[in-house]
């Protein structure tokens, strides 16, 4: 059985997969001002955001 990514977005499954997956890197989160703000969200450090094609066009338009 594969692997099965669910949206961080809308809570949705991926399919067939993730269209966006990144990391949040430790300087990013320390340095930038979105950092407090991210982590007022529950995001830490390190950590990986997953989103569905839907998800990933809201973000960059």
């Amino acid at each position: 059985m594969g692997y099965t990514a669910g949206c961080d977005g809308c809570g949705s499954t991926c399919r067939p997969a993730p269209a966006l997956l990144c990391q949040f890197s430790p300087e990013f989160f320390r340095t930038s001002s979105l950092g407090g703000y991210l982590s007022d969200m529950g995001f830490d450090e390190g950590d990986t955001v997953t989103l569905c094609g839907d998800c990933t066009r809201e973000v960059l338009e």
